[in-house]
């Protein structure tokens, strides 16, 4: 079973969810305003907001694979410019949210995009996020490998017999980071070997 805080799988296979197009904002992938104000740290209830000014299906259908193999977002350029809340990282993520794939991110979401497990990946070509539909099944295959090395991975669309080279710009931080599943679980295991070495003051709870 996946689980949000998991880390990042060295394989996903997963629907695309969603394809948007290009300058989707945060405010499009999670409303802000009085609506969605007071459930700010009702993580599910906020969640059931999520890209609702675009396709208010996509929270019921996230949470059918949540549970199994999550799902995947493919975007155009520019995605999730705007303002830089934390939340809309963390309602996809919660919906299931393995990976997103698009033509290239606003920096600050593609920040917190890996601060909450979500490895953020962009099209070498810009003309294959036209060839992805909503509901083909995307397939990565040795995530680990080129996260470490820096490879491109190859998108393989199992759907439509495709393949789509896709790279990372993530910093040898942020990769430590989605292998340990975020930036929590990664400032845990920090915690626990500043603790395990007889030099450092921190203490495994604190």
């Amino acid at each position: 079973h996946f689980r949000s805080s998991d880390p990042i799988a060295d394989s996903i296979e997963a629907p695309v969810a969603l394809v948007v197009g290009n300058d989707v904002s945060t405010d499009e992938i999670l409303p802000a305003g009085a609506r969605v104000l007071p459930y700010r740290s009702n993580i599910p209830k906020l969640a059931e907001f999520t890209f609702d000014q675009v396709d208010p299906t996509y929270p019921a259908r996230a949470a059918q694979t949540r549970d199994s193999t999550g799902h995947i977002l493919v975007g155009g350029t520019n995605y999730g410019q705007g303002s830089s809340r934390e939340h809309a990282a963390i309602t996809p993520r919660f919906l299931g949210l393995r990976a997103v794939v698009a033509v290239s991110f606003a920096r600050i979401h593609w920040q917190n995009l890996a601060n909450f497990g979500v490895l953020a990946l962009e099209f070498m070509s810009a003309a294959d996020h036209d060839r992805v539909e909503q509901g083909d099944v995307l397939l990565l295959t040795g995530i680990h490998d080129a996260l470490l090395t820096n490879k491109e991975i190859l998108v393989r669309n199992q759907t439509r017999g495709e393949v789509y080279p896709v790279r990372h710009s993530l910093s040898d931080r942020q990769v430590d980071m989605l292998l340990a599943g975020g930036l929590i679980p990664w400032l845990r295991e920090r915690r626990a070997q500043d603790a395990r070495d007889p030099g450092s003051r921190v203490s495994p709870g604190g």
